[in-house]
């Protein structure tokens, strides 16, 4: 019986960006896009099965 390892690595900048995201939106009232925070978050965040890199999407 073998196992599988799903490793999720998370890019060091994203927490800032998140906090950058949430400070202005708390500023202006406004809501983010969806899409460019959609595109960054799946820049930022890996996904590897078995030390393979699996695409999020």
């Amino acid at each position: 019986m073998s196992t599988d390892l799903i490793e999720f690595r998370m890019a060091w900048w994203f927490k800032l960006y998140m906090l950058g995201v949430t400070t202005m939106c708390l500023l202006t009232g406004c809501e983010p896009q969806q899409e460019k925070s959609l595109y960054w978050c799946q820049k930022a965040i890996r996904a590897s099965c078995n030390g393979k890199r699996v695409k999020i999407s």
